[in-house]
């Protein structure tokens, strides 16, 4: 069936309400609106385009905001940057299950029903869910409820309830949450498609559980998730300092026991190391997975920033240094063709941080440069000057270039005749034009 245009639907239903006024009097107006509003209501639902790297998408670009930020998520704001990433990753938000599901049958939807409605009201807008933090009343080990954490206010053990057959708690909480709309009318079912399967399970900090027990757990919920959720993406338990053992472990039991997972997931930070040096843990991570069997399988890295528990570049960093690796680390991995391509994703666990201090002059270029091209080949490096092809979204051939020493001069090859700087500035060039080149990528074109 072909959606019409809500406006045009809008036009429409004006003019029924004004021929059925005049012919039916005012028990048909309440029909046509109830008709209506059923009709609109159907189409509110996410409009992101999927996750890709042929052609990169804006889901590609993630944020989250913490559950405490004083600038978005909870207070009701919307991030104020000029950047908008595409994607909203909601770890770490006040959704978590030990928030909304407080005790046994109980549910408290109110930090949830937020950030459906800050989604809805932005969109086109993408949404990932990861699931993660036992509560405290169904945890094999107490909490001690002392403050807000793990072990406290939520546990990382197993549910009491946990079986070879899955935790009736925990299908219990899922089919809740999969089956619920604000009061506004925003349905999970429309807006969250992405799902991740607990974050970070390989630390004792959030799973104290084995690998098979995390599996059993989410055996009988995935099936909850798909038969409500049209179009869920479902991905692997994102593991954090490159666990590739831990990984391994868990594609091992989807390879033997039934495959659970569309994505393939991970944490890697920059934790005060060069993009290019750390991209190393990026391979890593996905050789891994190609090793595995999985080698067609996207990838994500669905939680990053300058270094883990704080979030902000190192002072010994200039700004021009910590403005340029943002951009850099995000090109790097959405360039990267490992398996089945660049990555699907790269997610800034604490937006905030880049709020101030320019960053968001450049995250904004980038975006612009990067939403809609697709990288042909993995970025190279000769020296310390790194060159990244692509095309871009008009089908022209470009090449990012920068130079991680610093300025020097770079000629690029004959047939560019401008580049653009992250400012959106272009500058025309002759053929083989001796250019300067620096931190900051530049893109001929």
């Amino acid at each position: 069936m072909v959606k019409a245009h809500p406006r045009s639907l809008a036009v429409v239903k004006k003019e029924m309400e004004l021929l059925m006024k005049k012919s039916f009097g005012t028990v048909a107006l309440l029909w046509v609106a109830g008709i209506f509003a059923i009709t609109l209501q159907s189409y509110a639902q996410s409009t992101a385009l999927p996750m890709g790297s042929k052609p990169i998408e804006a889901a590609n670009f993630g944020f989250e905001c913490m559950r405490n930020s004083p600038t978005c998520g909870l207070n009701g704001s919307w991030i104020p940057t000029i950047s908008q990433p595409g994607t909203v990753r909601l770890w770490d938000t006040g959704t978590n299950w030990g928030l909304l599901n407080p005790s046994k049958g109980k549910y408290n939807w109110s930090d949830l029903d937020k950030w459906l409605d800050l989604i809805a009201a932005h969109q086109p807008r993408a949404a990932m869910y990861t699931f993660g933090h036992v509560p405290c009343w169904e945890a094999t080990v107490a909490c001690t409820n002392n403050g807000f954490g793990s072990g406290s206010s939520w546990s990382p053990s197993p549910p009491t309830d946990l079986t070879s057959t899955g935790s009736p708690s925990f299908n219990a909480f899922v089919k809740a949450l999969v089956s619920h709309c604000s009061p506004a009318g925003h349905c999970v079912k429309d807006y969250i498609k992405y799902w991740e399967l607990w974050n970070e399970a390989n630390s004792p900090y959030y799973w104290s559980g084995k690998v098979a027990q995390l599996y059993n757990l989410f055996k009988p919920v995935i099936p909850i998730i798909r038969n409500n959720v049209p179009g869920a993406i479902v991905s692997t338990p994102p593991v954090s300092g490159g666990n590739t053992s831990w990984m391994t472990s868990w594609m091992q039991q989807e390879n033997s026991n039934g495959r659970l997972s569309d994505y393939y997931g991970f944490h890697v930070y920059l934790q005060d190391t060069a993009p290019e040096t750390r991209m190393n843990m990026v391979r890593s991570m996905v050789a891994t997975k190609n090793n595995n069997g999985w080698t067609t399988k996207p990838w994500m890295n669905t939680e990053s920033a300058f270094y883990s528990n704080r979030y902000t570049c190192s002072t010994s960093y200039s700004s021009a240094q910590c403005q340029s690796e943002v951009v850099r680390w995000y090109i790097l991995q959405l360039a990267y063709q490992g398996g089945a391509g660049g990555a699907f994703q790269v997610n800034w666990y604490d937006w905030d941080s880049l709020e101030s201090g320019g960053y968001d002059t450049y995250y904004h270029g980038m975006m612009q440069w990067l939403v809609g091209a697709t990288f042909t080949a993995s970025c190279t490096n000769n020296n310390t000057v790194w060159s990244c092809p692509l095309k871009e979204r008009n089908g022209k051939t470009a090449l990012i270039v920068w130079n991680t020493a610093g300025k020097s001069t770079y000629t690029p090859p004959t047939q560019y005749v401008d580049y653009k700087d992250l400012t959106g500035t272009t500058t025309s060039i002759s053929a083989l034009e001796a250019t300067t080149i620096g931190l900051f990528p530049i893109m001929f074109e």
